[in-house]
């Protein structure tokens, strides 16, 4: 969907710049008509004598040669048989105009086509996030996930990288009320997981060890808390060149414990499929207790000894 609606937007572009130009050559070529008609250029006089005295425009005999002289006017060709005569003080004023427009028009296209570029708002709803985050056990620690995928397949992100932040409430020693704390949640910086290759859905992971903010809370408390999860993912898009950024958050009742998300992508023999269907789809999972991840880690140092 993303891809066909961004190749509908590129060619309704495409459109809108040719017709911008065209409609503009088409309207000074009238008006220079106009002007050469009033001043007796096509005058039987002029027609059938090689003089070209008192003529506003030399060179110029139909209508086609004055849409011709336009477009050599506005786009400053200047082949050098059609020229405004000094004869001419309409021409010469249209001539200022249509300069300066030309300028114009051009500046107002560099403009529009650079604030596209610099504000890639349709590569950034492609990139899709989970409606909710999980908490279970992998590889026996306690973790919070999401599911992030990017339904363009034929550009792929380059250098993405994603950050995840706790937002929260804090009162300091001083009894002095933050209201806006935020505590960065590793997702894996040491070992390079935060650096994402987006070729097929991925689950963001953070574990919740002793500098998370989440070791403390149960699955009881954690619903009693106010906070916000705040993840915002970063990459560089491969045609243009330009950054782009895709942010999301989890509320507290946005996060089941206890749960996995749906299995999505299946292998064939030479290739896989992803299944979209799956994207928001999660299973039970009971192997997770309702412990803290501090509860669970001195559970696990007492089971050791």
């Amino acid at each position: 969907g993303g891809e066909a609606g961004g190749e509908e937007d590129r060619g309704e572009g495409r459109s809108l710049f040719v017709f911008c130009f065209v409609i503009s050559w088409i309207l000074f070529a009238l008006i220079w008509y106009i002007i050469m008609i009033i001043h007796g250029d096509f005058s039987d006089e002029h027609q059938n004598s090689n003089i070209t005295i008192n003529q506003c425009v030399n060179g110029v005999k139909s209508f086609r040669g004055a849409l011709l002289y336009s477009i050599e006017t506005q786009q400053t060709i200047g082949y050098g048989t059609r020229a405004v005569t000094e004869d001419c003080i309409a021409g010469i004023i249209l001539l200022i105009i249509q300069s300066c427009f030309g300028l114009l028009i051009q500046a107002l296209w560099v403009g529009l086509v650079y604030t596209r570029l610099s504000r890639p708002r349709k590569r950034r709803s492609t990139l899709i996030w989970s409606k909710q985050a999980i908490i279970s056990l992998r590889d026996g620690i306690l973790t919070l996930q999401c599911r992030l995928g990017d339904m363009r397949y034929k550009s792929t992100l380059v250098e993405a990288h994603i950050r995840m932040y706790f937002l929260s409430i804090r009162q300091t020693k001083e009894n002095e009320i933050i209201p806006l704390s935020l505590i960065d949640m590793d997702v894996g910086f040491d070992a390079g997981k935060d650096r994402l290759f987006l070729n097929w859905p991925l689950i963001i992971e953070h574990k919740i060890d002793s500098r998370s903010p989440l070791f403390n809370m149960t699955k009881q408390t954690i619903y009693e808390e106010k906070f916000e999860i705040l993840l915002v993912l970063e990459g560089i898009i491969e045609p243009t060149g330009m950054v782009t950024q895709a942010k999301t958050s989890y509320l507290p009742e946005e996060i089941i414990w206890g749960a996995r998300f749906e299995r999505m992508i299946h292998f064939d023999i030479d290739c896989y499929t992803v299944d979209y269907s799956k994207f928001n789809q999660i299973t039970t999972d009971n192997t997770t207790p309702e412990l803290s991840a501090k509860q669970l880690q001195e559970q696990n140092n007492n089971n050791n000894n």
